[in-house]
């Protein structure tokens, strides 16, 4: 494992702040301080950075100028270092005490390539970078309280660099303009003094005085009043010079009051109601310099133009006025008050039309931010501070206009420098609050960076301060390139060694990553002998250090997952969209870690035995699949499904941050401490939410944008094969049905995986051959497909029990394939294992391989020979197909023939059944259902009811066999096979034998009638069998076997038997009998009384036929007359005819 390098020594100096939205980078520190002669400690004053010098101003009145230079290839910080210069000690003329001590503003005009710098109250100018006196030394003037006013609409542009910068030099009695460029030009002097704080748009500007706020046109020199600084009391007057009230007083005729005809803002001031009490007043106008160069304007802001719009909720009023206020105080006894320290103006310009200005009462209580336009009017809503700011300075959105690219799209945040009580010590803190969002959601996001605590009787004041630098700085980040740069993932236990390929990638990785470990700089922060920068702290990094304080350690190297804590960042990015490739890379990094630390959690549950609440499981599987992690990091987790992860040639490269996460949770438990019991934890906590994980993985198959795809799927689906197995091998055998674990293996199975042989060893391993089976059938492999039904159905073992019909199934399967060779070799394997399902391959017509009856009877002869009897049957019996009689009859008779050679027990069956049958009596069944019905379990006995169904049939197979071979072959078994030998007399024509037989050797009478009626043929078919399909012998011929069937039921030995059969039979079929030949056969001794049906209906008969004769001569006679009749008619319509005998003999 490659070690995660550790952070800049000064990359962050609160901990606690790390996961803030700012963060300290130390910049310099231990800068030489030393004390002044009086033993007065010295401190920092004020601070400015701009194109690598570092300039730092002093209350001993020095200026340290530092310069840095270029960072050590060796030093992994990547941070510059800084070089002290040179010390300046500007000029001045008294020595100042307080705030005005030292050197008090750093001014630096890059454009003008000058330096304004005030010092005690003096002001001088310099050039730049170097710090020599400029113009000579000539330009400085004391009595100055402030420098600045550069327009906040120029800054970071170049509109300044051919004509100058125009600065505001804010002197006791008056404000001076004037332009710097190559040499500095006086442009107007404004009668305003007392002016500590000045911040200009254009020719507008928003000026502090010490008591109170106001709008100054700087052009037009028109100025209206907004509210005080501070509003525990009503400001006093300036005080003013003698000098400069004389000077006033000389200069009045030249000033004047506004009137209706100024052009100046009317009714909106002074109906308005301004929080606070304090609201906007126009006074007098102050005197206009009449060499000023700046063209003329009528107004700085028309009345009617419209405010800003207001994105916050107006602030409260209150009522009443500052003469109100002063009036009350004046009737209402006070007790004597300590002197407060007077509160420092605050004014920041966060748009080109928005001024914020802060208010309050004492330092240590809660001050109030007020945003102004340029009207006068407070828009937005206030921004309440938790103590009144020292110092104040914008960072983000359009506060620092042209700074950097999409400087627009950033948010604006307010950094204020307060004083504050924490755990009931006062501290130096940095309050963080946004400026552009609602109070309500600036109020929530609000942050605080410690900078010092406050000793007691210390000055709170000294040495502590924000300055917002003249150009940005570049700050190399370690901890986002540490995060976000690639490593190889480590599988198992086994470090992976550092070859040549990876190093070589490690250093691409690095020189990728490094390209977003930068941030710009611009708001600096001096304490003590220390100045920081405050930099945004990357989104990465702060909500990296959120997911890290969730993980909390305990004793013997095990971790804790604080599951909320992870929610949270989850939370906090759901719908956030990416504006940079930087963000897209930091929100997935954070989403994919905070989904690791949520699985983990569930992991570590699992490996104690316990079973994670429903929302923590589905939180994680929310996370997972809006994470988009590669699932094989998560694999890498879970034995045995560790064991699926294919990392290929190249291995799995995952961010560094999560590769130490998951080295973190490895080393928290081992593989042994989870118990693979899919009905417990095991199962519960992981497999269900894997399976659903991957399932959804599935879905992106084919999608461009996964990285090492075929790794990454080849893993996916072997995992969830593997997870399905578990979940499935405790459920019933059977087939799947719809919604069960089954069903979704089948379904991921039939739609293909990409780890083919990693699925068939898997299958193998738990023994689901019917699924190996449907693996082949996704790769449309024919031949293991059947290879695997074939084990089935040959009894190996088989856990799921899907294929319930294993040969029904394979029969149907062969049907549908085209392969020839196939088909032949399983179907005469089937044809051996069941005969009769087996030989439908061969004969059934839907097959798409369909085999000529000749060829498959010789492959079944010679691959199935227990089948050809089936086959021959089928084609004789089921498609007619005659020609193969004789071989289906040569079949049988062998089968028959080979038993009654080798059995004399057969034999004896055979004659037993005939005396049995014999010995009934009637009514009775036919023979052929009484052996039927009495069949004995033997293939010899039912081959034999085969045949007689066969050769005595009268459908066409009947008629087709050679009956002279077959009765030779028979005649040696004639005794022991009587009814084949009555059908094949009944087809030589022998009928006289063949109805001895019937009677005498069977004893089957009712059989020996059907032979009369049908003249001999298909008397043995079954009773469910076919009818017969030849017409019916004439009733002369059925007369003539009527008469052989009565000579031999004369001969029956049995005289009651030979009687009763006499008698019935010319009882029922008298019809077919000669009276009088009967009557010669009947014996004498036989009494009329027996014979009696047959003579009565014999001479009904007789009697019947007579008067049929009377009444055909009768008809015969009427149907003559009327022909007669007919005739006579006829002719007497055609009349006689004459023959001239002459004629005809001439």
């Amino acid at each position: 494992m490659e070690a995660r390098e550790g952070a800049h020594a000064a990359a962050s100096e609160d901990s606690e702040a790390s996961s803030g939205t700012y963060v300290l980078r130390e910049l310099i520190r231990d800068i030489p301080l030393s004390d002044q002669d009086d033993g007065t400690k010295t401190y920092i004053t004020c601070v400015d950075a701009w194109n690598g010098n570092l300039y730092i101003g002093t209350s001993a009145g020095e200026v340290l100028h530092y310069v840095s230079i270029p960072p050590d290839p060796a030093d992994d910080s990547g941070q510059p270092s800084y070089i002290f210069a040179t010390k300046l000690e500007p000029p001045y003329t008294t020595r100042q005490e307080g705030g005005d001590a030292g050197v008090k503003q750093l001014l630096l005009l890059p454009s003008a390539g000058k330096a304004c710098i005030l010092c005690n109250g003096t002001y001088s100018f310099y050039t730049l970078p170097e710090l020599s006196p400029a113009f000579g030394g000539k330009v400085k003037q004391a009595g100055c309280l402030w420098v600045g006013g550069i327009d906040n609409n120029e800054l970071g542009h170049d509109h300044s660099a051919t004509n100058g910068t125009v600065v505001v030099i804010c002197l006791k009695q008056r404000l001076r303009v004037i332009r710097i460029g190559e040499e500095a030009r006086r442009i107007r002097d404004i009668e305003l003094g007392g002016v500590t704080a000045l911040q200009r748009r254009s020719d507008l500007a928003c000026v502090a005085n010490g008591q109170s706020y106001s709008l100054l046109d700087v052009v037009n020199q028109r100025k209206i009043e907004l509210f005080t600084i501070s509003t525990s009391a009503t400001p006093e007057p300036p005080q003013r010079d003698p000098e400069a009230h004389d000077s006033r007083t000389r200069d009045a005729s030249h000033s004047r009051s506004f009137s209706a005809t100024s052009p100046v803002r009317l009714g909106r001031a002074h109906e308005r109601n301004i929080s606070l009490g304090a609201g906007p007043k126009i006074t007098d106008r102050l005197r206009p310099n009449s060499s000023s160069p700046w063209p003329a304007r009528n107004s700085s802001k028309q009345a009617d133009t419209p405010g800003q719009p207001s994105s916050r909720e107006q602030s409260p009023t209150k009522p009443g006025s500052a003469e109100a206020s002063a009036r009350t105080s004046a009737e209402v006894p006070r007790e004597p008050e300590t002197p407060a320290r007077p509160l420092p103006p605050n004014i920041v310009s966060p748009t080109p039309n928005e001024f914020l200005l802060t208010t309050g009462t004492k330092m240590s209580e809660p001050g109030v931010g007020m945003f102004v336009n340029l009207d006068g009017d407070v828009v937005r809503g206030t921004i309440e501070f938790s103590a009144y700011p020292e110092c104040l300075v914008l960072e983000g959105n359009s506060s620092q206009e042209g700074s950097s690219p999409g400087a627009e799209d950033e948010e604006g945040y307010v950094l204020a420098l307060v004083s504050r009580l924490v755990d009931g010590k006062r501290t130096k803190a940095v309050e963080i609050q946004r400026w552009d969002a609602d109070p309500g959601e600036a109020q929530k996001s609000k942050q605080w960076l410690t900078v010092q605590n406050i000793e007691d009787g210390s000055d709170e004041q000294s040495g502590v301060g924000l300055r917002l630098a003249t150009s940005t700085a570049d700050i190399a980040v370690k901890e986002i390139s540490n995060s976000l740069r690639l490593r190889r993932l480590r599988l198992g236990d086994s470090a992976s060694e550092l070859g040549e390929d990876i190093i070589k990638r490690n250093e691409e990785e690095d020189r990728f990553a490094s390209r977003f470990a930068h941030v710009n700089a611009s708001v600096l922060l001096y304490r003590a002998n220390t100045i920081s920068w405050i930099v945004r702290n990357a989104l990465v990094v702060q909500l990296e250090t959120q997911l890290d304080r969730a993980i909390q350690h305990s004793g013997a190297a095990k971790l804790a997952i604080d599951v909320a804590s992870v929610q949270r960042v989850i939370n906090s990015i759901r719908g956030q969209d990416a504006k940079n490739e930087l963000d897209f890379l930091s929100l997935t990094y954070i989403r994919q870690k905070a989904s690791l630390l949520l699985f983990g959690n569930l992991v570590l549950q699992t490996a104690s035995g316990t079973i994670a609440y429903e929302h923590d499981k589905r939180r994680a599987e929310d996370a997972l699949l809006a994470g988009e992690i590669d699932p094989r990091t998560i694999l890498s987790l879970i034995p045995p499904l560790a064991d699926e992860v294919n990392e290929g040639e190249q291995g799995i490269w995952v961010s560094q941050g999560l590769c130490d996460t998951i080295d973190q949770l490895r080393e928290s438990f081992s593989p042994q401490d989870i118990v693979q019991d899919p009905k417990g934890a095991y199962g519960d906590n992981l497999l269900q939410l894997i399976k659903r994980y991957l399932l959804a993985w599935r879905k992106k198959k084919g999608f461009g944008s996964v990285a090492d795809e075929a790794n990454v799927f080849r893993t996916v689906d072997a995992a969830l094969l593997h997870v399905l197995l578990m979940l499935d091998q405790n459920n019933p055998r059977g087939p799947a049905t719809p919604g069960t674990v089954r069903a979704e293996l089948n379904d991921v199975v039939d739609r293909g995986v990409d780890c083919f042989d990693r699925a068939a060893q898997l299958f193998e391993q738990y023994h689901r051959l019917y699924m190996l089976s449907r693996l082949y059938q996704s790769r449309k492999m024919v031949a293991q497909v059947l290879a695997t039904w074939k084990r089935i159905v040959e009894g190996e073992k088989d856990t799921g029990g899907e294929l319930v019909e294993g040969e029904q199934d394979l029969r149907r399967y062969l049907t549908k394939l085209r392969d020839v060779a196939l088909v032949q070799e399983y179907g005469a394997w089937l044809a051996n294992r069941n005969p009769k399902l087996g030989v439908q391959i061969f004969a059934d017509d839907s097959s798409r391989v369909k085999f000529q009856p000749t060829e498959a009877v010789a492959i079944l002869k010679e691959k199935a020979p227990g089948a050809v009897k089936d086959y021959l049957e089928h084609l004789v019996f089921g498609k007619n197909h005659v020609q193969y009689v004789n071989d289906l009859i040569a079949f049988y008779l062998d089968t028959v023939l080979k038993e009654l050679e080798g059995s004399e027990e057969a034999k004896q069956i055979l004659l037993q059944s005939y005396e049995t049958y014999r010995a009934l009596r009637p009514p009775k069944p036919t023979y052929r259902q009484f052996i039927t019905d009495n069949a004995i379990e033997a293939e010899w006995w039912h081959n034999r009811l085969r045949l007689l169904q066969l050769i005595g049939g009268s459908h066409g197979a009947a008629s087709k066999y050679d009956v002279h071979t077959l009765g030779q072959r028979l005649a040696p078994y004639s005794d022991e096979l009587v009814p084949e030998m009555i059908i094949l007399n009944g087809r030589e024509g022998k009928h006289e034998e063949a109805l001895r037989l019937l009677t005498h050797g069977l004893g089957d009478y009712d059989t020996a009638i059907r032979y009369c009626l049908l003249g001999g043929s298909s008397i043995f078919h079954p009773g469910s069998g076919l009818a017969p399909s030849q017409p019916l012998p004439m009733k002369e011929e059925q007369a003539r076997l009527f008469e052989y069937l009565l000579r031999e039921f004369f001969r029956i030995e049995d005289a009651d038997e030979r009687l009763e059969r006499t008698a019935e039979l010319l009882e029922r079929f008298g019809g077919w009998f000669d009276v009088a030949d009967v009557l010669e056969m009947i014996p004498d001794t036989w009494s009329v009384e027996l014979v009696s049906a047959f003579l009565v209906h014999a001479f009904r008969r007789l009697v019947r036929e007579r008067n049929e004769t009377v009444v055909v001569k009768a008809l015969s006679s009427a149907q003559n007359l009327r022909q007669a009749v007919e005739f006579g008619e006829k002719m007497e319509g055609v009349g006689p005819v004459v023959v001239n005998a002459a004629v005809e003999a001439g």
